[in-house]
């Protein structure tokens, strides 16, 4: 991985990673836990994002194929995964149809006005925009479109971005990734994302202090995905400074523990550049 003009050890950047594989191939948050696919797909990709070799690939493999299961999480983590290495992902087209009907559907309470949702919208409807992502993201990966998904997202912008009860930045990324092939939603998000700038990264408040690493993730997957060419030499800095001694990265500036999952926003955040 030819990183930007950035400090950032790789080769402690894939002892930590390596660090955390257990004997079944797969990958856990610290190898005293049971590996997990969230962290078996966050390893796969910051080991392919670096051009390195996942060890035990037939193990990792078959890891994944033995935890794949009707469950929406499930699939969308081990379908990412076995993509990432290459491998053929089982056609699960038909149930993920099924599960995404179902979350489009699940309006029992309140409704979707011009202006966004009601505050008596359900509780439970803070995860569907990620649902739908999810879904939508796994039957991409098969060769599948939905335009009603499309539509059902599309009811959630509003203020340039998109969300449910208010726009921010990860949701406002989940709607797009769903609108990938859609048109004429760029400029008025891209303003949207950009009001969140902070310090080199991305806040989770227009004007609000401090960065943090999803945050920064998250705007910079959706500048990518609009094909916005976003240029700032300090973000590239600022998510390097975030690389602890251990090789790992942390989420925020004022410190922290690494993990997985903040490693590959900080590997993803910084492909963006390396591929601009």
């Amino acid at each position: 991985m030819h990183l930007p003009e950035v400090r950032v050890n790789v080769s402690k950047l894939k002892n930590y990673v390596l660090l955390r594989q257990n004997d079944n191939g797969g990958f856990a948050i610290s190898k005293q836990l049971p590996s997990s696919l969230p962290e078996t797909y966050y390893a796969v990709y910051i080991l392919t994002a670096i051009r390195d070799e996942v060890p035990d690939k037939d193990k990792v493999v078959n890891f994944l194929r033995s935890r794949i299961r009707k469950e929406t999480y499930t699939i969308y983590y081990t379908f990412s995964s076995l993509n990432a290495l290459g491998e053929d992902i089982p056609d699960l087209s038909d149930f993920l149809l099924q599960k995404l009907d179902c979350a489009l559907s699940r309006q029992t309470v309140g409704s979707i006005g011009g202006r966004g949702i009601t505050a008596t919208y359900s509780f439970e409807m803070p995860n569907v925009l990620r649902e739908v992502y999810m879904l939508t993201s796994s039957l991409r990966l098969l060769g599948r479109e939905s335009e009603d998904a499309k539509d059902f997202v599309r009811k959630f912008k509003r203020d340039g971005g998109f969300g449910i009860m208010k726009p921010d930045l990860q949701e406002t990324y989940y709607c797009i990734s769903v609108l990938h092939s859609s048109q004429n939603i760029k400029r008025d998000v891209v303003e949207f994302i950009k009001k969140h700038e902070c310090s080199g990264g991305f806040s989770k408040l227009p004007g609000g202090y401090p960065p943090y690493l999803e945050e920064t993730y998250y705007a910079l997957s959706s500048f990518k995905l609009l094909n916005h060419r976003y240029s700032n030499s300090r973000t590239a800095e600022y998510i390097a400074s975030l690389q602890n001694p251990d090789g790992g990265f942390r989420r925020s500036i004022h410190g922290g523990i690494s993990s997985l999952e903040y490693t590959y926003y900080a590997v993803a955040s910084l492909k963006y550049f390396e591929e601009e």
